[in-house]
């Protein structure tokens, strides 16, 4: 198995290609991409492995600044409706 320091992720896209090309040493991520639909092409002997995706398959998002606030009466408001569905449930559950 290789050294953290050598399990790495290359991402390659040119502007003349529509797609992305993706190196990827880290099996966390292979198992990642693999659920998000990405075949790859090729395999090495290390088990570290190629793909090309599609340019709109890979997007960017901006880290959040903040944390969800919420006042205390929503907060009240959620609880409430929470306890409720759970007696329902509960109640269900004594019928049958």
């Amino acid at each position: 198995m290789a050294l953290a320091e050598e399990r790495e992720t290359v991402i390659r896209i040119s502007d003349a290609e529509d797609q992305w090309v993706i190196y990827c040493a880290s099996g966390k991520l292979q198992t990642r991409m693999e659920k998000a639909g990405f075949e790859a092409y090729k395999t090495d002997s290390e088990g570290n492995k190629y793909y090309k995706v599609d340019y709109e398959q890979v997007s960017f998002r901006k880290k959040s600044d903040s944390k969800r606030t919420m006042s205390d009466e929503r907060r009240a408001e959620l609880a409430a409706n929470l306890a409720k569905g759970r007696a329902n449930k509960k109640k269900k559950l004594q019928e049958v």
